[in-house]
């Protein structure tokens, strides 16, 4: 374990932005549909030693996966344990309804977009 008296280590804790490629991956096997398991361990491999070196050329002492072979917190705990499954209805977020610009703007970077989601009766 890496110490130090004179200053505070630093690490980083959560998501950390994942390339197209990936995120690509984990909405086709969020959705349900046929991922080959060894082209997502390497998207996942490529991606965790891109964020990891990023984390250390920025300085952080403890750096870490960012999270990038999950889909995200709420959807990992589903991978990972029985139980938790079924549809959700919970309505759109009322800002995001209230300012569609930001959707447009933004669309891109999520995951799945909420262009979508906002079209969905």
């Amino acid at each position: 374990m890496e110490r130090s008296e004179r200053r505070f280590l630093t690490t980083h804790a959560g998501s950390l932005p994942r390339p197209t490629s990936l995120t690509e991956l984990l909405v086709r096997r969020s959705r349900g549909e046929s991922v080959d398991p060894t082209a997502f361990g390497v998207a996942v491999r490529e991606a965790t030693r891109r964020v990891v070196a990023l984390q250390l050329a920025a300085g952080v002492d403890v750096g870490n996966d960012g999270e990038q072979g999950r889909e995200s917190f709420i959807t990992y705990v589903q991978h990972r344990m029985s139980g938790f499954g079924g549809t959700s209805n919970r309505p759109v977020m009322r800002d995001i309804v209230h300012f569609p610009t930001f959707v447009s703007l933004k669309a891109a970077d999520f995951s799945r977009t909420m262009v979508n989601l906002l079209a969905a009766p």
